[in-house]
C-alpha cells in the first residue's frame, strides 16, 4: 500500500510540475518554434503570425513558425483540432478534444505548449488568450484617436507562463455580435480595424445593413471588396440585411414605372390608398409581390456568396399594409413571420443556403398568434424602449415587464436561436457615458434564463473611447456572464489609466451610478434639482480625484486618457446642468443657452473618440433631444 501511495504522489507531482513557470523567453532567448499544419488555412496562419508578433514586441524575440512536424526543439503548436494529429502524433489528451468556438491552452511532458482550437477561429481565441495571459492587453480597435495606443503590449525580458492546469474555454453564448447600423463615423479603414479587434475580444460576428436607410452611405457593397478577406481569414460570420424589405421593392425602381405597372404591390395607408412611402410595408398578401421581393433578395445573396445570415426585416418605423387581404393575416408579428417563410422557401428552391434572421421589434414584438417560425431562422428580439434605470427584468418598469413577457412568449413558441440586439452603446444616447459593466452581466444572466443564444451591441469608431468599457466587458460576458466584471474592469483600468487607475475605477463607479439615473437617457425619469445637483456633485468629487493622478504622471499616453475620461465626464455634467435647468422650470432662453453648450462641446471634440458628434448633434437636433422649444 504504502508503495502505491508513493508512487501516486510521484505521479501527481509530475502532473503538477508538467506545464509550471514554463519560459517562452529566457532573457533575451527562446528555444521555442511556432508550429502549424502542414497545409494551415488561414485562421491558423493568421494565429501563427499574430503569437510570433506580439512575442516579438514583448520580449524582442522572433520566433520562427514553421509548417508541419515537431520541432526538435520545444513546440509552440497552433492548430485547429482537425489538424492536430499530424502534429503531436499519437499523443491524444483530453484537454484537446475541443470542437467549435471552444478552444484549449496546454502543455505536454516534453514541454510543448500547444493552442488549439474547435475551429480556425477558435484557434485565433486560443492564440489572443494565451498573449492576454503574458501580459498583452486589447482593449479597443487601433482607432486613429487612439494614436497607437488602443492596446497595452508589456515589454519583458522573459515571457513565463504556468499552464500546470489545461485551460479549457467554452463560450456561454452562440452569436456575440457588433452592428454597424446607422454608421455615422465607419469608413473602410476603421471598419477593417474593428475586425482585427473582434477575435481578440472573442466577438464573431460583424453585422452591416444592406443600405440603411436607402441612403446608399452605410451599406455592405460600400465596404464588401476589402471587408470580405479581412472577415474570412479569422472566420468571422458576414451577417449583412436589416430595416430593408423597401430594398427590393420600392417606387423608385425599374425608373419608376413600377408603381404605375403594379400599384396592387404596395401597401395601403390609414386612408385606403397606395402608397409610395417606403416605411409602409408591401402587400404581402399579394404573391406576386412577394415572388417579385424573393426574387430580388435570392440575386442579391447569390451575387454575394459571403454572406452567410440574412437580416430580412421590415422598415425601421414600419406601418403594414391596411388593405382587408392583409389584415386577414393577423397581427405585424404574424404577417412578419409568413413572409419569412414564403422567402425562405423560394430561397431554397433557388439553391440559396444562406440562413435567414427575423426580428422581434416594434410592432412585431409580439409572438406570432398562428404562423410558426422554422427553427433554422435565427431572432433577434429589440427592447428597444428598455429602461435602464432598472434592470430588464425588474418589474418595476411596466416597459421592460412587457418585455420580458414578449421574450418569455417568443420563447415558449419558437425553437430556433433567439439573440439579444442590445442596446449597450444606443445612438439615443448622443455618446452620454452610459457605462454599465455591472447592469450588463446582471441583463445577460437574466437573458441565460429564458434561455438566448446570443447578444450584440452597436459599435461606432467615433465614440468608442465612451463606450471602450462597455465593449471591453461585454465580450467578456457573452463568453461568461459569471465573469468577475469588478476585476475586468480593475484589468482595464490599469493599462488605460496606470498611476492613474484607482482614481479611473471610481470615476466609472460614479458614472455608471449616474449616468442612466439623472442624465438624458430615453426612459429615465426627470429628477428633482437637489437630486441632479447631488449626482453633479459626485461627478465633480471623482472629476477632482483624476485631475490629481493626471498631474502626477507623466506619462504623455496617461495624461490623454486621463483628459479623455474627463471630457466624457463634463459632458455628463453639461447634460445634467439641462435637466437640472428643466426641473427648475428656468426661462426657455436659458436652457437654449446650455444645449448651446452642449452642442459646442460636442462639435469641439469630435476628433477625440468620444462623440459622434455630426448632423444628429448639431444646436437644432439637439433641442429636440432635450425637448427645449426653438
Amino acid at each position: 500500500m504504502k508503495i502505491l501511495m508513493t508512487l501516486a504522489l510521484a505521479v501527481m507531482a509530475v502532473c503538477q510540475a508538467q506545464g509550471a513557470n514554463m519560459k517562452i523567453v529566457d532573457k533575451g532567448k527562446s528555444e521555442y518554434v511556432i508550429i502549424v499544419p502542414k497545409e494551415p488555412s488561414a485562421a491558423e496562419t493568421l494565429a501563427a503570425v499574430e503569437l510570433s508578433k506580439y512575442i516579438a514586441q514583448m520580449s524582442r524575440v522572433k520566433l520562427t513558425i514553421k509548417q508541419g512536424g515537431l520541432n526538435v526543439h520545444k513546440s509552440l503548436v497552433v492548430c485547429d483540432v482537425a489538424n492536430l494529429d499530424g502534429l503531436i502524433g499519437s499523443q491524444r489528451l483530453a484537454e484537446y478534444r475541443v470542437s467549435g468556438e471552444s478552444y484549449s491552452l496546454s502543455a505536454d511532458a516534453k514541454g510543448n505548449i500547444l493552442l488549439i482550437g474547435g475551429t480556425g477561429r477558435s484557434t485565433l481565441y486560443a492564440v489572443y488568450d494565451f498573449l492576454d495571459r503574458l501580459g498583452c492587453r486589447f482593449l479597443a480597435p487601433e482607432l486613429k484617436h487612439y494614436q497607437g495606443k488602443a492596446e497595452v503590449i508589456p515589454q519583458k525580458k522573459s515571457l513565463v507562463i504556468d499552464l500546470s492546469t489545461p485551460v479549457v474555454e467554452k463560450p456561454a453564448l452562440t452569436f456575440r455580435k457588433l452592428y454597424v447600423e446607422e454608421g455615422h463615423s465607419h469608413n473602410a479603414e476603421n471598419l477593417a480595424q474593428m475586425v482585427e479587434w473582434m477575435p481578440k475580444a472573442r466577438f464573431n460576428t460583424l453585422v452591416i445593413p444592406t443600405n440603411y436607410q436607402g441612403a446608399d452611405k452605410v451599406k455592405w457593397d460600400n465596404w464588401r471588396e476589402k471587408l470580405t478577406p479581412e472577415l474570412q481569414k479569422r472566420e468571422i460570420t458576414i451577417e449583412v440585411g436589416g430595416h430593408g424589405y423597401q430594398n427590393f421593392l420600392n417606387a423608385e425602381m425599374e425608373n419608376g414605372a413600377i408603381f404605375d405597372k403594379h400599384q396592387e404591390w404596395f401597401g395601403v395607408d390609414d386612408t385606403g390608398k397606395r402608397t409610395k412611402l417606403q416605411n409602409r410595408v408591401f402587400c404581402t398578401s399579394n404573391p406576386d409581390a412577394v415572388k417579385y421581393v424573393s426574387d430580388n433578395v435570392i440575386a442579391y445573396l447569390k451575387a454575394r456568396p459571403e454572406i452567410a445570415i440574412f437580416d430580412f426585416w421590415p422598415p425601421d418605423g414600419a406601418k403594414w399594409c391596411e388593405c382587408d387581404k392583409c389584415k386577414a393575416l393577423g397581427t405585424p408579428s404574424n404577417r412578419q413571420a409568413i413572409l419569412i417563410s414564403q422567402v425562405k422557401d423560394l430561397m431554397r428552391k433557388a439553391g440559396v443556403t444562406t440562413r435567414l434572421e427575423t426580428i422581434a421589434y416594434a410592432a412585431a414584438v409580439t409572438p406570432p398568434e398562428t404562423a410558426k417560425l422554422d427553427k433554422d431562422l435565427l431572432m433577434d428580439f429589440c427592447p428597444i424602449a428598455q429602461c435602464f434605470e432598472v434592470q430588464i427584468n425588474d418589474p418595476s418598469s411596466d416597459k421592460n415587464a412587457d418585455y420580458v413577457k414578449q421574450l418569455k412568449g417568443l420563447r415558449k413558441g419558437y425553437e430556433g436561436d433567439l439573440s439579444i440586439y442590445s442596446y449597450y452603446r444606443k445612438y439615443a444616447w448622443r455618446s452620454l457615458p452610459n457605462l454599465i459593466p455591472h447592469y450588463m452581466q446582471k441583463d445577460l444572466q437574466f437573458y441565460r434564463t429564458i434561455p438566448t443564444q446570443g447578444i450584440s451591441s452597436y459599435a461606432e469608431p467615433g465614440d468608442w473611447f465612451t463606450y471602450e468599457l462597455n465593449h471591453y466587458v461585454l465580450g467578456n460576458l457573452a463568453w461568461n456572464p459569471d465573469a468577475d466584471v469588478d476585476a475586468l474592469v480593475k484589468k482595464f483600468a490599469e493599462v488605460r489609466y496606470g498611476s492613474a487607475s484607482k482614481a479611473a475605477v471610481h470615476a466609472y463607479t460614479v458614472l455608471e451610478d449616474v449616468v442612466r439615473h439623472y442624465c438624458n437617457i430615453p426612459g429615465t425619469s426627470l429628477k428633482s434639482v437637489m437630486e441632479i445637483a447631488d449626482a453633479k456633485s459626485k461627478l465633480s468629487d471623482v472629476e477632482a480625484e483624476l485631475k490629481t493622478a493626471q498631474s502626477q504622471t507623466q506619462d504623455l499616453g496617461l495624461k490623454k486618457n486621463i483628459y479623455r475620461l474627463l471630457l466624457t465626464m463634463e459632458y455628463a455634467r453639461l447634460d445634467m446642468s439641462v435637466m437640472q435647468s428643466k426641473a427648475s422650470q428656468f426661462p426657455k432662453a436659458e436652457i437654449q443657452s446650455q444645449v448651446k453648450a452642449v452642442a459646442d462641446f460636442m462639435a469641439a471634440h469630435d476628433e477625440d473618440g468620444i462623440t459622434t458628434s455630426g448632423s444628429r448633434s448639431d444646436y437644432p437636433r439637439l433641442l429636440k433631444f432635450y425637448g427645449v422649444p426653438e
